[in-house]
């Protein structure tokens, strides 16, 4: 069971969901109106603390400053969306209703902390089933850009993976590496990409990067 019904996941009843559902239809109609920009970011490494296969709400820790620099993309306009790969759940780690309590934590923390999380998506497949929406496929990222309106060449995807770096890039926004989770390891393959990725320790330093963007003339 789903706690926050704005936090919309898939329930898995579909093998996989086209489109898969986000949000409610209110916000959706009002957000389709106009371009917005948006903060899509990685959960594990990024959102919270590593633990490969986190599987109970106790687990959850939010690193240090992460709440604050959300908070400023927040208050500068920008949609925060979660986009996870979850295979714990096809690999029998954890229950839909164990990913639902861990949510249903995280989301509670930050929003004591004045964060609220436009939407969450998450990929519940295993990664030889083959299916379109596990990263680093931008299939939930091009959805919600869909779903919200979003300007992907003015949004932005935070993460610690190589898969996170090769979605941005395929749904064409802007990748930023952090050096958390999985991070220092790919950092190792950087190089191979062929646009400049920004890369930072930790959270909480990405918001140079709002002065950065807030500079940038419009075209």
């Amino acid at each position: 069971m789903n706690p926050f019904p704005a936090i919309s996941v898939n329930d898995g009843h579909q093998k996989y969901p086209s489109p898969p559902h986000f949000g409610n239809s209110d916000r959706e109609s009002e957000d389709r109106a106009k371009k917005n920009k948006a903060l899509f970011l990685d959960r594990d490494g990024v959102v919270i603390d590593y633990i490969p296969y986190l599987s109970k709400p106790e687990q959850v820790s939010i690193p240090a400053g992460a709440a604050a620099a959300l908070k400023q993309w927040q208050d500068a306009g920008y949609l925060l969306i979660i986009i996870t790969n979850q295979s714990g759940l096809a690999r029998g780690y954890f229950t839909w209703d164990d990913l639902a309590a861990i949510h249903g934590r995280m989301i509670e923390e930050y929003r004591q902390l004045g964060v609220h999380f436009h939407d969450l998506a998450i990929c519940p497949h295993h990664p030889d089933e083959g299916c379109p929406c596990r990263k680093p496929s931008p299939y939930l990222l091009l959805t919600a850009a869909q779903q919200y309106g979003i300007d992907l060449a003015g949004s932005l995807f935070i993460g610690d993976a190589p898969s996170d770096l090769e979605c941005a890039l395929e749904a064409g926004c802007q990748p930023v590496l952090l050096l958390t989770g999985r991070g220092k390891v790919t950092l190792g393959e950087i190089e191979k990409y062929p646009v400049e990725i920004p890369v930072y320790s930790q959270l909480k330093e990405t918001v140079e990067l709002l002065s950065k963007t807030a500079a940038e003339p419009e075209l």
